[in-house]
Formats: C-alpha cells, structure tokens, sequence
C-alpha cells in the first residue's frame, strides 16, 4: 500500500526540448561538483504542467512555481537528495536554474 507524505521539493527549470536532454544538462551540472544523482529522484515536466505539478503541491504553489518559471519551458522537481542538499547547486553556467524549494507531498510505498 502506499501513502502521501510530506516532502521538501526542489524545483529546477530550464529550457530543453526533450526529457533525455533535460536528464543530461542536469547530470553534466552535478558531475561538475561531483555530486551523484539518482535519475529516479526527478520527475522532468515539459507538458500539462499544471496537471502535473499538482500531484505534487497545493494550487497556490504550483501557480507560484508557474510565475516563477518565465521563458522556461521545462521543469525538474526533484525528491529530497544528496542533489538537492548542496549548497552550491546548481553551479554557475548550469543549463539549469533552481526555482526554489516548496512544501509538496511525495507517494512512498
């Protein structure tokens, strides 16, 4: 069985044409601070954002994830993480910028 617990989300955005492309401008900032990433921890939103966005957060937060998102058309939410807990990341020149971290709710089973 599984249950809706509460989670830290952090949110990344950028502008990809492809989940694999996203996946790779994420892996290429990390290994450049030499940080390991669990691709199973990041869930890469390009369309029905909204729709998708929900399952993870409250309306109010999802439209502030929306506004805050601007040109970009690619979202990252990744899942509390070695990733997620550098301080340093994403680095300078990243194809990847952090939107921010939000209150979400995660499935575990």
């Amino acid at each position: 069985m599984s249950a809706r617990v509460p989670a830290l989300l952090t949110v990344y955005a950028g502008r990809f044409e492809s989940q694999p492309l996203a996946f790779s401008a994420l892996l290429d900032a990390a290994d450049s601070l030499r940080i390991k990433v669990d691709l199973a921890d990041v869930d890469v939103i390009r369309e029905a954002r909204e729709v998708r966005l929900a399952h993870y957060f409250r309306p109010a937060i999802v439209a502030r994830i929306e506004a805050a998102r601007g040109e970009d058309d690619t979202l990252l939410v990744a899942r509390p993480s070695t990733l997620t807990a550098h301080p340093g990341f994403p680095p300078q020149g990243a194809r990847v910028r952090l939107l921010g971290r939000f209150a979400g709710e995660v499935v575990e089973a």
